[in-house]
């Protein structure tokens, strides 16, 4: 059963000498690999972080003049979640058919060129300035429910990395 499942050495695709002694491979293990790794990356930073927010309100709880560095941490946490998405937004943009070139920024295809290609400067902007808007609302609001604070550090942080994830790698399709 696992071994008609199993693809036969002859039918993968070829690795060349200089790809195997880097470790690269081809197909869909690259895609779960690369997953994984910025998966598991990412999750050990803001599980570290998390625990300490976790700590922090616990504490937060029982003194209502305690200090507010956990809202610090979840503003920062919400600010830097809209930075990493404003930077993974591509500057140009090309319609169907056409790619971009790397040196020239110019959309091109075997037809066609397109000079001034059109541009997603304002949505870079846009996320940007709204990560660090609603991380600043979160840092300095010293009265927020926790609750609240905590669904939207989860939400910023969790829909930031599955953009970047999206936009970098992707997702297999198994």
């Amino acid at each position: 059963m696992l071994r008609d499942r199993l693809a036969r050495r002859e039918d993968l695709e070829p690795i060349s000498a200089r790809g195997k002694a880097a470790g690269l491979t081809t197909g869909i293990c690259w895609s779960v690999v690369g997953v994984g790794g910025l998966t598991v990356m990412l999750g050990v930073l803001v599980g570290v972080a998390g625990a300490g927010i976790l700590w922090r309100t616990s504490r937060r709880l029982l003194g209502p003049d305690g200090a507010s560095g956990w809202t610090w941490g979840e503003g920062v946490s919400v600010a830097i979640a809209g930075l990493t998405v404003a930077m993974t937004i591509p500057t140009y943009h090309c319609p169907a058919g056409y790619v971009l070139t790397p040196v020239f920024h110019a959309c091109a295809s075997s037809t066609a060129i397109i000079t001034d290609p059109p541009t997603w400067i304002g949505w870079k902007l846009a996320a940007a300035a709204t990560g660090l808007v609603l991380g600043l609302v979160l840092a300095r609001w010293r009265r927020i429910p926790w609750p609240l604070g905590s669904l939207v550090t989860v939400a910023s942080v969790g829909g930031a990395t599955w953009y970047l994830i999206q936009s970098t790698v992707g997702f297999p399709s198994l």
